[in-house]
């Protein structure tokens, strides 16, 4: 019992240090892609915005809309990544289907011109991420698995007015609330018969609730015409939300392992301790601008750019518990720019819309996990990107019936990065993929 007892202090060495060290984030730079038609085009819509989803890309663009339209969107998520540490390598898979987007457009009658009024809401961040590696230590096989589930959602009322014939002007209201469940994972198997006991299992959970904040989104959009224009530009700048994050710590039991399986069958677990705070997160503005052209009336081309200075993201309000509230958002973050490419062909006499796309997600985080010790590169390594989020998009939409469109989506990206050297080097190539379904009625 002397090597367990070893490893027991070890391990509870390993998770005690595991809190102290920067926790990431999940409410920065985890973009969900919001509407199906939209990401099908790469997301390169800030300067399209003609149908619901306007409300997060660019409320201005509402005012293209001339007929009432409610809308429902379903995204089908699947997130893999392969890692690899000391010659050993696992897979961590995350797989969940969430609602996307529920809303309604109401044009508004006036005598001159567009006014026109929306709400509903829109998932705008996932959260779900995984992260699984194995290893052995003398004659034990180890294994520690990290998963995170959750989003942030914005329910949003909005409206846009045409200021002259070629200029719109638009403004969105957003509530952003949502939630982010983690838990990690650290087993340790004697695959050698060496002790009485077989598995040793600690645990630790997070549960995060981000509560409601408020954003507001500017939009502006110049076009050629107002109706069929050939030519757009937009504009839109959205407020950053000041979450107060509340949080629940379920931590691995102090003088013992969670769960103690036996040789003979038997099972012993222990109760975790639980710490519970709260704190503010203040997140940066955002800044998008883009445009759309048609050099053929069947044919639509877009592109977008995206920026947001993730490294001005502030922490407000204590931690008592000093679980959180110690990342260096200017040493640990980057500022990102999000590129968007899209098009969008007409089938002549068919009714059927075919759509590409791609963009670039730069992940903001670039470590290293301890700012106090961020000149030491050997002991606290930043994360390098070999490549950094990249999606490509394709996707087709087509009438059910005269007033009834469907859309459909499908969208695939990775990422690789390395963190650390040595033995302790940990790469990973994760693959997101994403389907997406979405219904629009117009009346």
């Amino acid at each position: 019992m002397t090597c367990v007892r070893a490893l027991m202090a070890v391990t509870l060495t390993i998770l005690i240090a595991v809190p102290a060290s920067t926790q990431e984030e999940r409410a920065v730079g985890n973009f969900a892609g919001v509407g199906v038609r939209s990401m099908a085009m790469g997301g390169a819509f800030v300067g399209v915005a003609d149908d619901f989803t306007a409300v997060f890309w660019n409320p201005a663009g509402l005012a293209q809309i001339q007929q009432r339209e409610i809308y429902v969107g379903l995204n089908r998520n699947g997130f893999e990544n392969q890692s690899s540490m000391d010659g050993a390598s696992a897979t961590a898979n995350v797989n969940n289907t969430h609602f996307g987007s529920l809303g309604a457009v109401f044009p508004w009658p006036v005598a001159r011109g567009s006014f026109v009024i929306a709400a509903g809401i829109n998932r705008v961040s996932d959260l779900d991420w995984g992260l699984e590696s194995s290893g052995h230590l003398d004659s034990l096989h180890i294994e520690d698995r990290f998963r995170h589930e959750g989003k942030l959602t914005t329910t949003t009322l909005a409206a846009a007015v045409d200021v002259s014939p070629s200029v719109s002007l638009g403004l969105a209201v957003n509530i952003v609330s949502g939630e982010d469940e983690s838990s990690n994972e650290f087993i340790s198997l004697d695959t050698e018969d060496h002790f009485f006991e077989r598995r040793f299992v600690d645990r630790e959970e997070f549960v995060d609730d981000y509560e409601r904040a408020f954003t507001a989104t500017l939009g502006a959009m110049v076009r050629s015409e107002r109706v069929d224009p050939r030519l757009r530009f937009g504009l839109a700048v959205t407020t950053g939300a000041t979450h107060e994050i509340s949080y629940d710590f379920l931590a691995p039991p102090d003088t013992a392992f969670s769960i103690v399986e036996f040789d003979d069958g038997r099972v012993f677990t222990a109760p975790g301790v639980e710490f519970s705070d709260r704190y503010k997160l203040s997140l940066p503005l955002s800044l998008a601008i883009g445009g759309s052209y048609r050099p053929l009336p069947q044919l639509l081309l877009a592109a977008g750019l995206h920026s947001t200075e993730w490294s001005q993201t502030e922490y407000d309000g204590s931690d008592a518990a000093q679980l959180r509230t110690n990342a260096d958002f200017e040493r640990q973050y980057d500022d990102i720019v999000r590129w968007h490419l899209g098009a969008e062909y007409q089938l002549p006499n068919m009714g059927v819309d075919l759509r590409v796309g791609a963009y670039a997600d730069p992940i903001p985080f670039v470590g290293p996990r301890d700012p106090e010790r961020a000149d030491d590169p050997e002991t606290n390594p930043p994360v390098v990107s070999i490549q950094d989020r990249r999606f490509l998009t394709a996707g087709a939409g087509f009438f059910l019936e005269e007033t009834v469109r469907c859309d459909i989506t499908m969208s695939r990206g990775n990422y690789e990065q390395v963190e650390g050297e040595g033995a302790s080097r940990l790469r990973e190539e994760a693959t997101l993929t994403r389907w997406s379904l979405g219904v629009s009625y117009r009346f």
